[in-house]
């Protein structure tokens, strides 16, 4: 029920563009609720002129500004914190992206697979440096990897097989049939949330695994030593 009336919520701002005090009068939902669920959904500059057209709206729209305001100066210090941090690490060494490359493997890989690697994620990004750390550090070919997708029913899964392969540089023939899961009714199904579903990245190499495992093992005895 909860998850139906939060993708309601969102439908109704991003297709209507509606103000939080316009859905709190449709929905009636506390606006701290609509705080959190419509954080990453900004009202346009064109609705909140409108809101500031009509006299008993002009509030709403200085509302309205003020958190697109605080949205922009979040993303202003989130950008220059960025710089800040891209100036600390510099020239990242091999044996640090070695690490990296570890870690994430050990937060996000399969752990009970003897013959081949596997990591899953839904941002292309992770998927892209997981394959290129592979390339580097376990000699595969890029073209010996695989992936299978996990998408919903209700996404075109044509269009998303492409942004893919054009986000990770591989070509159809390495794909696996997707695996496509069914909309239940308690599913939060609006399909902005969804993205581009999640991708499995398969890497093949009894080696290879021992390799990753093994360097996980050793590397966790090491930083937790006195």
């Amino acid at each position: 029920m909860r998850t139906e009336l939060r993708e309601k919520v969102i439908r109704l701002r991003i297709e209507k563009q509606l103000s939080y005090s316009e859905i709190r009068e449709k929905l009636n939902i506390p606006k701290s609720t609509l705080s959190y669920w419509l954080r990453e959904y900004p009202l346009s500059e064109e609705k909140i002129r409108k809101l500031r057209n009509d006299a008993w709206k002009k509030g709403e729209a200085s509302r309205e500004r003020y958190r697109n305001k605080m949205r922009e100066k979040k993303k202003e210090v989130e950008q220059e914190t960025y710089e800040n941090e891209k100036k600390y690490l510099g020239n990242v060494t091999e044996k640090s992206l070695y690490v990296a490359g570890l870690m994430l493997y050990l937060s996000e890989g399969a752990k009970k697979k003897d013959s081949q690697l596997v990591l899953a994620n839904t941002d292309p990004v992770i998927i892209r440096f997981f394959l290129k750390w592979c390339e580097k550090f376990l000699s595969i070919n890029k073209e010996e990897s695989r992936v299978q997708l996990h998408l919903y029913e209700n996404m075109n899964i044509e269009k998303e097989c492409k942004f893919w392969q054009n986000a990770l540089g591989i070509h159809s023939g390495q794909f696996y049939k997707p695996s496509i899961r069914e909309l239940k009714k308690g599913s939060f199904t609006y399909q902005a949330t969804h993205g581009h579903g999640t991708c499995s990245l398969y890497v093949p190499g009894v080696k290879r695994v021992r390799k990753v495992m093994q360097g996980i093992r050793a590397f966790m005895d090491i930083s937790m030593r006195p």
